[in-house]
């Protein structure tokens, strides 16, 4: 059953647009895009290379490895039809950022 866990104080992802954050083993890329936080898996579907070492524009991370795009408002990989990463619902409370794991 999913539950929600601490991520950490909202203060330290306010100077940038993406962070690889690791919940009970797994790593998840969290971006701040438009002022809200998303979080999808942070391994391309390709050859599970890190996400957050791509590039963003707008709601789109490009992985570097092979060039694979993702929209990570949605989990969506761009680059192949019906192909899709797992996303996380974040949110905040208490001045913290939680995720649904």
């Amino acid at each position: 059953m999913a539950e929600w866990k601490k991520i950490g104080a909202l203060e330290n992802f306010k100077d940038d647009s993406k962070w690889e954050v690791i919940i009970n083993k797994r790593r998840i890329a969290l971006f701040l895009y438009k002022k809200k936080y998303y979080a999808i898996k942070n391994s391309c579907l390709h050859q599970g290379y890190p996400l957050t070492e791509g590039s963003c524009s707008d709601n789109m991370i490009e992985c570097p490895l092979h060039g694979w795009v993702y929209d990570f408002t949605t989990g969506k990989c761009l680059s192949l039809n019906n192909r899709s990463t797992a996303t996380f619902k974040v949110r905040v409370k208490n001045n913290n950022l939680e995720i649904k794991i």
